[in-house]
């Protein structure tokens, strides 16, 4: 896919709306990192890094900080 933003997913373990989110993402054609909490970072470096929030998954592509799942759902325009 050309010009692809840089979409990363702030995840967890045994999250269903992550694997949601993940699985939207690659239903339409977009690639991803995910950084998964526990094991790429701690929660306390999440925290620190943004600290208005509070649930995951927490997505950003590009420079645009989306937010959760349903946002994501949102930003692609589907129900």
């Amino acid at each position: 896919m050309k010009n692809q933003p840089y979409i990363r997913i702030f995840s967890k373990p045994d999250c269903p709306f992550c694997v949601q989110a993940k699985g939207l993402l690659e239903s339409k054609g977009f690639s991803y990192t995910e950084l998964v909490l526990g094991k790429d970072l701690t929660r306390e470096d999440f925290m620190e890094q943004f600290p208005n929030v509070r649930t995951v998954p927490y997505i950003i592509v590009g420079n645009n900080h989306v937010g959760g799942y349903k946002q994501l759902v949102e930003m692609f325009g589907d129900e």
